[in-house]
């Protein structure tokens, strides 16, 4: 799919009627009306308006980009436009890929997740990259456990114990506040049983809780803020408009990357903090925004 703009080209002055009048009766339009003000009239071709880029969008990812028409509904019902865009969690896989290769004039990306194991040609995984968010949430989290204040803060993560995100947590934890210790409350992704670990952590005197995603980080969050506690969940550090905008501004320009996943990192901006938690000060929420900068900067990730 490429985009051809066009662009308006001006042609050349013309003399006004009155000069070619005089012109014919004198020896020259300059002469014969020198020290008159001459003028000419200019003609301009416009180029004829490009046509909108029709994208489908399966869930609840936004797009906010000139030139683009998006057309939201089913899998099944967006399936044959030139772009779709399906965000994670709201088809499977498998059922992306299915399609994919049932409409193989159409490029289809799973903005949130991977694709690589489908090896379908004209289907893509939009990655974000999730450990770079639980560190920012780690960050987050210590500074809202120092701006609450008391002797021992602690902060929580509660749910399933996702070896390569709890690691990243810990570490964002220790580079924004080496004092504030991690409580690891785990439990099943289940939403009774997530809420019970995020109030037996709140017990235990932590002061902000932590869960990944789902109905685990929902009933966690409610635990929380039952106790007029700040909760925190990774989407509150992953931008996937960001990252899907990107992939339509490239397709737009007849280019899109088939077959393989694409990682989008804070220097893409598809990863930083979002709208946080009323709960946590908005001096925390800056300092977050600051280090999320800096992280897109390329500075070096410290704990």
């Amino acid at each position: 799919m490429h985009s051809r703009k066009g662009r308006a080209a001006a042609r050349p002055f013309r003399l006004s009627a009155l000069c070619l009048l005089v012109a014919v009766l004198a020896s020259g339009c300059g002469e014969a009306k020198r020290g008159a003000t001459s003028t000419t009239t200019t003609t301009v071709s416009t180029a004829p308006a490009q046509p909108a880029l029709h994208v489908g969008v399966v869930g609840p990812l936004r797009l906010g980009l000139q030139g683009v028409r998006v057309v939201r509904g089913s899998l099944a019902a967006v399936a044959g436009e030139p772009l779709v865009l399906v965000e994670a969690g709201t088809a499977s896989a498998d059922a992306v890929a299915a399609s994919a290769r049932a409409h193989p004039d159409s490029q289809f990306a799973i903005v949130g997740a991977s694709a690589r194991g489908e090896n379908v040609p004209n289907l893509a995984g939009i990655v974000l990259e999730q450990g770079k968010a639980a560190y920012l949430a780690g960050v987050t989290a210590g500074l809202a456990a120092v701006d609450a204040g008391g002797d021992a803060p602690r902060v929580a993560w509660v749910g399933r114990e996702e070896r390569g995100l709890v690691t990243a947590f810990g570490r964002g934890v220790r580079a924004a506040a080496p004092g504030v210790a991690v409580l690891h409350q785990r439990s099943l992704a289940v939403p009774a049983r997530c809420k019970e670990a995020a109030l037996t952590a709140l017990e235990r005197n932590a002061v902000v809780i932590f869960a990944t995603r789902g109905l685990c980080a929902s009933a966690a969050a409610a635990a929380a803020h039952e106790q007029n506690r700040p909760a925190l969940r990774l989407r509150d550090f992953l931008l996937p408009a960001v990252a899907a905008a990107a992939v339509v501004r490239e397709a737009s320009a007849g280019i899109f990357h088939g077959g393989e996943d694409v990682v989008f990192g804070p220097s893409t901006g598809a990863v930083g903090v979002r709208a946080l938690d009323p709960r946590i000060s908005f001096s925390t929420a800056a300092k977050a925004r600051a280090a999320a900068q800096q992280l897109a900067g390329g500075v070096a990730q410290a704990g």
